[in-house]
C-alpha cells in the first residue's frame, strides 16, 4: 500500500529524475511521441477538413470516421498495428496508431468550424473577387481557428493518455515507469509516474483550452 511519505521520498530521490529511465527522459519521450503523432495526423486531417467544410460535401464520411473512432479500442489498435507491421517496425506502427487516434477529432473540429460560418460571409468574400483558395485561407481559417483548436485539444488528450501504453510494445514514455513499477511492486513509482502522466495531460489540455477561448473572443 502506498503512503504519501513513500511518494515524497521517491520524488526526492535524484535517481528518479536522472538517467535513461529517469523521469525527465521518459517525459521527453512522452512529449515527443504525443506531438509527432499530432503533427502527422494534423497535416492530413486539417487540410481534408478544410476542403470538406468549404465545399459542404463529405459530411457522411466525417460522421462515419468519428463514430468508428469511438468504437475502436485504443489498446487493440496499438497492438494490431504492431502485429501487422512487425516488431521491427514498431516505431512506425505506434505513430500510425496514435495518428489514427488523433485524426477523427482533428477532422471533425476543422469541419465543424467551417460549416459554422454563415454562407453569407463566404458569398460576400466571393463577390469581392476572392477565389476559393483565398476564401479558405483569408476568411474561413481565421473564423474556424477556435474550433480547430478544440479538435486539437481533444486529440491531444486522447493521444497523450494512449502514449502511456507505448512501453508495452517496446517504446519509451512515462508508461515505462508504470510498467517497471508493476514488475517491481514499487507502488511509489507507479503512483508517481501516473501522477506525472495526469499532470502532463491536464496541463496540455488547459493550455489548449486557454488558446481556444482567447481565439473565440477574437472572432
Amino acid at each position: 500500500m502506498l503512503n504519501f511519505n513513500d511518494l515524497w521520498i521517491w520524488f526526492s530521490d535524484t535517481e528518479t529524475w536522472e538517467g535513461r529511465y529517469g523521469l525527465w527522459n521518459l517525459l521527453a519521450e512522452h512529449v515527443s511521441l504525443t506531438f509527432v503523432a499530432l503533427f502527422a495526423a494534423g497535416i492530413i486531417a486539417i487540410p481534408l477538413g478544410l476542403v470538406i467544410g468549404h465545399f459542404r460535401k463529405g459530411e457522411t464520411y466525417v460522421v462515419a470516421i468519428s463514430s468508428v473512432s469511438r468504437a475502436v479500442p485504443t489498446m487493440g489498435l496499438l497492438f494490431a498495428m504492431v502485429l501487422f507491421l512487425g516488431v521491427e517496425s514498431r516505431n512506425l506502427a505506434v505513430y500510425i496508431a496514435l495518428g489514427a487516434i488523433a485524426f477523427p477529432p482533428l477532422l471533425a473540429g476543422t469541419y465543424s468550424g467551417l460549416i459554422a460560418i454563415p454562407n453569407s460571409t463566404v458569398d460576400v468574400a466571393r463577390a469581392q473577387g476572392m477565389n476559393e483558395l483565398q476564401i479558405i485561407w483569408l476568411v474561413e481559417i481565421p473564423l474556424a481557428v477556435a474550433s480547430i483548436l478544440g479538435g486539437l485539444r481533444l486529440a491531444f488528450v486522447q493521444v497523450a493518455s494512449t502514449v502511456t501504453l507505448a512501453p508495452l510494445v517496446g517504446l519509451g514514455g512515462l508508461g515505462f515507469g508504470i510498467v517497471q513499477g508493476l514488475a517491481l511492486r514499487d507502488f511509489a513509482q507507479i503512483s508517481g509516474t501516473a501522477l506525472a502522466v495526469v499532470l502532463f495531460t491536464v496541463l496540455g489540455d488547459r493550455l489548449f483550452a486557454v488558446a481556444q477561448k482567447q481565439r473565440a473572443f477574437q472572432v
